[in-house]
């Protein structure tokens, strides 16, 4: 199959202007029937999304990790045609306090699953379902992939690049770490410019994910 390198256009929805490191979000677009040769979708090793977070200025990092509970992987002539994935919200953790900190982490990850943040009550899961992918060079990564990702019921299509490894067995993405705003979700709790929010409670409104899918036939 013919391979595109990704043209320059592409690459600036991967890094927006204004100062922000957030990948841009677009409304959601239509998943398009297209040629599959193969769909895998049986959960390998390591299905998980690492997540960051921080207060304004990235200080006071914030980080943990959701767990991906079911994936698929639809090839055409060994390329990346398709592909969703499911996250269990209410599997957040929290693991950066440490020592006699740690009490805090069970504490925060109430407060995510809380209205304040994911409502995991009322939006148990998140998902991600590709809407296409180029071929790239951006690092050790080698695709392009765009999808709409849903949470708290609101949907984006979004465009990272990842290192995707495609078997006769399974299929392996790899993201890099990219970021989101999450104001483009609904997620406001302590934005800046919120009422009743002081200057140094304000949290960034950048969340980072890295995601890591592995599935097989």
């Amino acid at each position: 199959m013919k391979k595109f390198i990704l043209p320059a256009l592409l690459m600036a929805t991967f890094m927006t202007s204004c100062g922000s490191d957030a990948v841009e979000a677009t409304d959601a677009k239509e998943v398009k029937e297209v040629a599959i040769t193969e769909t895998f979708s049986t959960l390998g090793d390591h299905n998980h999304v690492d997540w960051q977070a921080w207060h304004v200025g990235k200080t006071g990092e914030r980080s943990g990790s959701i767990t991906i509970t079911s994936a698929e992987a639809s090839v055409n002539e060994g390329m990346l045609a398709g592909g969703t994935w499911v996250l269990d919200m209410k599997s957040i953790t929290v693991t950066n306090f440490t020592g006699d900190e740690t009490p805090k982490n069970a504490k925060l990850q109430g407060h995510l699953m809380s209205p304040d943040f994911f409502l995991t009550d009322s939006f148990p899961t998140s998902t991600f379902e590709i809407t296409s992918s180029m071929d790239t060079m951006i690092g050790e990564s080698n695709t392009m992939i765009s999808g709409n990702l849903t949470m708290k019921g609101v949907s984006k299509n979004i465009s990272f690049p990842a290192k995707v490894e495609i078997s006769e067995t399974g299929v392996s993405i790899a993201t890099q770490t990219f970021e989101i705003d999450r104001t483009d979700w609904g997620l406001s709790y302590g934005a800046a410019g919120m009422e009743g929010v002081l200057a140094d409670q304000v949290i960034d409104n950048e969340i980072a994910f890295t995601i890591h899918a592995n599935v097989t036939k």
